[in-house]
């Protein structure tokens, strides 16, 4: 952990456990801060089991029939990307956090609604819940992952909403090349994302020795409780469930003390 000693990504090698925009769009935030990041991915997204439901919803959603549309992922919107989906000017979008939303964005679409604070699926509801009645907001429609919880369309329901689910892809495990993999156990590596509870199992099953001297730095407290329960010693947790948030907190905190303070 030398590159970190004395604060910042400045020479620190960085491994994002996600590739396609989202992986890229996080080694030039690293780069930009004199670190290094190396994509490796742990995970990817792959078409859901039942192509038939999804491209039955992705054509509603086209053909404008909903009045909502509630994207919990990066990983979702270019799973539509890929469909040759464009949200339609009459549906309004919610994203889960700033990532999302960002993701959204650079299809051409507007974002009208991004919860406060944490990325979280409750705190997305909650929040989006908290002026709104069912007489008011037309039919929503949830595209997430089939590891996703059903929190989302469970609140709604209860509160009377109209709400279709639409299971938009799969979240699948990834090989990582070997020279990386030994990497990780050599201490090749100054800092490990994890980004979430999928990128935690694959580098468990497939790095159960990971080196000491690695950082391991969380997205957020769910994060960090999913990590430890798999028996990671968790070094740096970012308050906000955010990848943006981690990647500049640890280039302005010392993520190495930080981690001797709350051993």
């Amino acid at each position: 952990m030398n590159a970190l000693r004395t604060g910042g990504l400045r020479g620190a090698r960085v491994l994002i456990p996600r590739g396609g925009r989202w992986g890229e769009r996080v080694r030039a935030d690293v780069e930009r801060r004199s670190g290094t990041g190396v994509i490796a991915p742990l995970i990817a997204s792959a078409p859901p089991r039942d192509l038939t439901a999804r491209d039955r919803a992705f054509a509603r959603l086209a053909d404008g029939d909903y009045a909502w549309l509630f994207v919990t992922s990066a990983a979702a919107v270019e799973q539509l990307v890929a469909a040759g989906v464009s949200i339609p000017a009459t549906t309004q979008v919610a994203a889960v956090g700033r990532a999302t939303a960002h993701a959204i964005a650079a299809t051409g679409s507007e974002v009208s609604f991004v919860p406060v604070g944490a990325s979280s699926a409750a705190r997305m509801v909650a929040q989006w819940c908290a002026d709104r009645t069912p007489t008011t907001t037309g039919r929503a429609l949830i595209v997430r992952s089939d590891l996703a919880s059903a929190v989302i369309s469970d609140e709604l329901e209860l509160r009377g909403f109209d709400v279709d689910v639409c299971i938009g892809y799969r979240t699948i495990g990834v090989d990582l090349e070997p020279e990386t993999a030994q990497g990780l156990r050599d201490g090749a590596f100054d800092v490990v994302l994890l980004t979430s509870l999928s990128v935690g199992r694959e580098l468990r099953r497939q790095v159960p020795d990971l080196s000491p001297t690695t950082l391991v730095a969380s997205i957020g407290p769910g994060t960090t409780r999913d990590a430890e329960r798999l028996g990671y010693r968790v070094g740096y947790t970012a308050a906000s469930q955010s990848i943006d948030a981690l990647v500049a907190e640890l280039d302005t905190l010392d993520p190495l003390a930080h981690a001797k303070e709350s051993a």
